[in-house]
């Protein structure tokens, strides 16, 4: 019971990283593209840079408990 539950929660938490990366890659290309002054841009990035590390480290917190699942 409890080794379904990890890998299934670890599982959502992978894919919720994975569309947070996907989101800052798609954020980042508009930031670059768009004419933004250089404070808009510094900001832009500022709050990518969060998510970023946001999504690495929820996909890698969603792999650690996948793999402690498979274990148990």
């Amino acid at each position: 019971m409890i080794p379904t539950i990890l890998t299934s929660i670890g599982g959502v938490l992978v894919a919720v990283g994975l569309f947070g990366l996907f989101w800052c890659i798609r954020l980042a290309r508009r930031a670059q593209s768009g004419a933004m002054s250089d404070e808009e841009l510094k900001g832009a990035f500022s709050k990518i840079s969060a998510v970023n590390m946001a999504s690495m480290g929820g996909a890698t917190l969603g792999l650690a408990m996948i793999l402690v699942g498979l274990i148990l």
